[in-house]
């Protein structure tokens, strides 16, 4: 019966804004979900025509559907999320195969006067987008281009609009670092400029997760039985957490500037990521073992390589603060890594390397924590390995040390539910 109340707590639709009655703890945050739609405008690109002379294109729009993910914070005036594109559209023109996508974004948005129940309210804010970029030319044997994937920081602006527990948004973004670099052959580079404005139509739904355990909180109850169990060692607690995290590869590699400089970095990865831990209440302490991996691959003009990671890790890390329910933390990582790359030239095996070695790191983040009670709380963490490098041949070597990001990662105290 406790696990059944217990779940049924867990979510509210929220049909008023809670933190306009009062700002509290429990209504510091708020989850929200939905779609959006984006779509694009300008850009020009450049490719080898029939004659071998360069020519340009100018692009179409592009449309994307995308499922959002995130929430509000600090009482409706930040809207944090994650967008994930569902699929989108490839332009094809003078025999030239153009795949521009933006890839997985994460927003970070400030509103001047906070969201508000059947009010239009404006917003500025930037985003960590990476975009994709493949471009392949069927005039050319093996014509197909590089992928080229690089994260950029557009400036954002727009209205949303929330009735019950509704938000419904008009956004523009301008990416003013549009201009890159982009082989449209082995040995010619052109100016590549994407389009460097979108706009964004979204519809999310609003859910309550903590307002719950408000009242036990301003009665004292709360403490007094967090008091108690922690007298009795009660608050110690194994947990388990599952989510996804984004590893975005930092430089590009030492054997692909010796051997490929028309090769790219590998495209952002997404992989899940699991964790086992211990909670240490009275140090407010986490140890845990986490576990992430990916398989990704790149090509151009005839060359193919994949690179396979698999990452046993072993952080601990301790919280430094608690902002109404917002407490970051920061530790070490240390981990054993399983690195692999294999490449192919005009479909023959070429190399194949692997290794197993040790990787550290730094992980920091946040949680979202309104109680130390609480059976499952979200979870957002960061983590950074400075140098994770695969020996390939005469002195160069493949990079791993990824910057992984994983935006919503869900926490359960299995004990804390029964």
């Amino acid at each position: 019966m406790r696990i059944t109340l217990a779940l049924l707590s867990l979510v509210q639709l929220s049909y008023a804004q809670v933190y306009v009655e009062k700002q509290t703890r429990h209504r510091f945050a708020q989850l929200n979900f939905g779609v959006d739609v984006q779509t694009n405008f300008g850009g020009t690109t450049a490719f080898l025509n029939a004659q071998g002379e360069k020519q340009t294109l100018d692009f179409e729009p592009f449309y994307r559907p995308r499922l959002i993910f995130g929430g509000t914070h600090f009482w409706g005036h930040a809207d944090f999320y994650v967008a994930f594109p569902v699929f989108h559209t490839v332009m094809k023109a003078q025999n030239q195969t153009i795949d521009y996508n933006n890839g997985v974004e994460t927003v970070f948005k400030y509103y001047p006067w906070r969201i508000g129940h059947h009010k239009i309210r404006p917003f500025v804010g930037i985003g960590l987008t990476v975009y994709a970029y493949e471009q392949d030319n069927d005039l050319l044997s093996y014509g197909d281009g590089p992928d080229l994937n690089y994260t950029t920081v557009p400036v954002l602006a727009g209205f949303t609009f929330n009735h019950k527990q509704r938000l419904i948004e008009l956004g523009f973004s301008w990416n003013y670092s549009n201009q890159r670099d982009y082989y449209i052959s082995k040995d010619q580079k052109a100016k590549l400029k994407t389009p460097p404005f979108h706009v964004n139509l979204s519809y999310r739904f609003q859910v309550e997760t903590t307002l719950s355990a408000e009242k036990n909180w301003e009665s004292g109850r709360t403490k007094l039985v967090t008091e108690k169990l922690a007298e009795m060692k009660r608050l110690n607690s194994f947990y388990i957490g599952a989510g996804f995290s984004s590893a975005f590869w930092t430089t590009k590699s030492s054997y692909n500037k010796e051997n490929h400089p028309y090769m790219e970095k590998f495209p952002v990865s997404v992989m899940p990521d699991l964790a086992v831990g211990y909670y240490l209440h009275q140090p407010d302490l986490n140890m845990a073992m986490c576990y992430r991996g990916y398989r990704e691959q790149a090509g151009a003009y005839g060359t193919d390589q994949k690179a396979t990671r698999r990452s046993l890790g072993v952080e601990v890390t301790k919280n430094i603060g608690d902002y109404h329910g917002f407490v970051p933390f920061i530790g070490p990582i240390l981990s054993w890594e399983y690195l692999r790359f294999e490449e192919r030239i005009k479909g023959k095996n070429h190399l194949l390397v692997s290794d197993h070695k040790m990787g550290y790191g730094v992980t920091f983040g946040w949680d979202i924590r309104p109680n130390r009670l609480q059976a499952w709380i979200l979870r957002t963490n960061l983590r950074w390995f400075p140098k994770l490098d695969l020996e390939v041949e005469n002195g160069t070597s493949v990079a791993f040390g990824n910057i992984e990001f994983n935006f919503i990662q869900l926490i359960v105290y299995p004990g804390r539910m029964m």
